[in-house]
């Protein structure tokens, strides 16, 4: 639900409305960007770039993380690819930091959809990305991220497999400072 389960942050954007349904490949709900899909012919402009420490107005990374943290899995993954390929040659460790969380959303969906060795390949994958950025930076936050606490979540979650792949499976919300 787009109130969220108990324990899940605040929305970032609480003015943007949530898509009509919560796309899971596979399911019953139209891809959204096929025909019948929400998102059907509609061409959104790619995002601002901004500075990593501009997080708090970069409308695409707040959104993939409402998206996130509420479960959207697919939705926060096409939010946050869209400005994964704005940074693109412009920042490398944003790149890489989009790319970690386009890739621990794709974990989440194919957790979901009982696909775990290819949950288990992209959070590995997810966490090699974290943990470079960790060691790049010494482990300050990155995009209001705290990366040491972030890294070992993902570890966490390698540790404990769990079936539920809802945002709170171990704590795991994306918060921001």
């Amino acid at each position: 639900p787009v109130e969220g389960a108990r324990g899940a942050p605040p929305l970032w954007l609480p003015g943007e409305p949530f898509p009509p349904y919560r796309f899971v490949p596979g399911g019953r709900s139209p891809h959204p960007l096929m025909q019948g899909g929400y998102a059907h012919g509609v061409r959104a402009a790619p995002p601002p770039f901004r500075a990593a420490e501009e997080w708090r107005d970069n409308r695409a990374y707040l959104r993939g993380l409402d998206f996130f943290n509420r479960g959207w899995w697919w939705e926060a993954h096409e939010a946050w690819e869209s400005y994964w390929h704005v940074v693109e040659g412009r920042d490398a460790q944003q790149h890489d930091l989009f790319k970690a969380l386009i890739q621990l959303a794709a974990c989440a969906l194919q957790r979901e959809r009982g696909s775990d060795a290819g949950a288990a390949r992209l959070l590995f994958s997810a966490v090699r990305l974290l943990e470079g950025l960790q060691r790049e930076t010494g482990g300050a936050r990155l995009c209001g991220l705290d990366l040491d606490r972030l890294v070992g979540k993902a570890h966490e979650s390698l540790a404990e497999r769990t079936d539920d792949p809802s945002p709170g499976a171990h704590g795991f919300y994306l918060r921001p400072e």
